[in-house]
């Protein structure tokens, strides 16, 4: 019996002393020289495409030395940033001690519903200690669980901007749509800009458009350009889309509308712009039509025959000489440019390994523009078309889709994607090689 009562007993202070080691321990990490604390900006409710901010500050009871530097986590279906503005200066006092502190945000954009978890991740900063030293420290943050709702009345497959106030400008050049508008004749080009702007949403979030080309109009699309505005940390995101039409042909065509649906998430409904159809009338271009035929040269004085040969001559051999000279050139720059064209694809196959979708996108647009294999302007659609791959359209519809629309499940591969790339581009370098003639002058004879 006295054993046992010792036993209780000698158990009671030996937990308090554990208590009070491990309380010690916890007020030490945020009474420290340095020390972090994290926040989420304070929602109900959590949309696709929705602007979330974190709160990263950061204390030292001296002061700070450098700039701060975030390991930020690459999560699939969640783009995540760091706002560009100048951090939030100021004093805090925390356990009766007096603190500077700077506040960092880092932006959160969901842009698929479903649970999603942001991984813990290094905060690297430096202080200054005593007689001058700088230390360096290091901390992680915790994980943060998301929980994102899905839009009510949208499939998988629609392309949904969640935004407070979207807008759309839709310019044609010449203006299609005024009543003065001069005629369009074959061969005119008509030149289209699509301007998308959001509030509250990255440049990069904005969906592409779906622009169909139109039978009898060639149709040429520029790569995209994606724009960001900051403002104290609120986000203005732009997409210019600009498409080039060329009249081939006489007739009427119907260039089809489009839309595009958004929520705004304070109000909660679902909204949608609409451009509406244009049509072109296309007349003959009398500068196009074919001449009659020439007449029959008159016969000349045979004294000048001799002129025109040695002219004749003189012309041949500078056009050699040139020829040589822009052949070389063009040998070397051709070099370069495919050694640049190597780096970019490596680059892509880089990111596709990494499953970095939007990684993936960039360095996928940047090889088409280097290496002319999407046309010029280059686009994801011509570079699948002129490849005649079916599997390949599937993989870049897929990582467009897993990009740009709202959908429940990922079925973006970036493995499949590298290798239809890789196949493609196999099959038009041969290609590209099989129509060169076999049959050009040695440059050194």
């Amino acid at each position: 019996m006295r054993r046992r009562s010792f036993n209780k007993f000698l158990l009671i202070p030996l937990l308090s002393v554990i208590f009070m080691f491990s309380g010690t321990r916890l007020l030490r990490a945020e009474s420290g020289p340095a020390f972090i604390r994290q926040k989420l900006g304070k929602v109900e409710k959590i949309w696709p495409g929705q602007s979330l901010t974190l709160y990263i500050t950061l204390y030292t009871t001296t002061s700070f030395s450098g700039s701060t530097r975030f390991a930020l986590p690459e999560v699939s279906g969640v783009l995540v940033m760091e706002n560009e503005d100048r951090p939030l200066l100021g004093t805090e006092m925390v356990d009766g001690k007096s603190y500077i502190f700077k506040r960092h945000e880092i932006i959160i954009f969901p842009l698929q519903p479903g649970p999603h978890t942001i991984p813990a991740f290094a905060v690297d900063f430096s202080f200054q200690k005593e007689q001058d030293k700088i230390a360096k420290q290091s901390f992680t943050t915790a994980s943060i669980d998301l929980k994102v709702l899905a839009i009510p009345g949208v499939t998988a497959r629609d392309k949904v901007v969640t935004s407070t106030n979207l807008q759309i400008k839709d310019l044609w050049q010449p203006n299609l749509r005024s009543p003065q508008a001069a005629a369009v004749r074959v061969g005119d080009a008509l030149t289209r800009t699509i301007t998308l702007t959001a509030q509250d949403l990255p440049g990069m979030a904005l969906p592409p458009l779906a622009l169909k080309k139109v039978g009898g109009l060639g149709f040429y699309r520029k790569a995209p350009q994606v724009e960001d505005r900051r403002n104290r940390g609120a986000f203005t995101g732009r997409r210019i889309e600009t498409i080039t039409y060329i009249c081939e042909e006489v007739g009427k065509f119907r260039i089809p509308g489009l839309s595009v649906k958004w929520w705004n998430p304070k109000s909660e409904i679902l909204q949608k712009v609409s451009l509406p159809e244009v049509t072109v009338k296309v007349t003959s271009n009398p500068l196009l039509q074919k001449e009659g035929p020439a007449p029959a040269p008159a016969s000349g004085s045979a004294g000048f025959t001799w002129i025109w040969v040695t002219l004749l001559l003189l012309f041949s051999t500078l056009v050699f000489v040139l020829f040589r000279f822009f052949w070389s050139k063009k040998k070397f720059q051709t070099a370069k440019t495919e050694d640049h064209e190597k780096e970019l694809f490596m680059k892509f196959q880089k990111m596709a390994a990494a499953r970095d979708a939007t990684a993936t996108m960039q360095a996928l647009l940047a090889w088409l523009d280097q290496s002319k294999n999407g046309g010029n302007p280059s686009t994801l659609e011509y570079f699948y078309t002129r490849a005649g791959d079916p599997e390949l359209e599937k993989e870049i519809n897929s990582l467009e889709t897993y990009l740009y629309t709202v959908k429940q499940e990922h079925k973006w591969s970036g493995k499949q994607l590298s290798i239809a790339v890789q196949r493609a581009r196999k099959n038009l370098n041969q290609r590209q090689s099989r129509s060169r003639s076999p049959n050009l002058p040695a440059l050194n004879p």
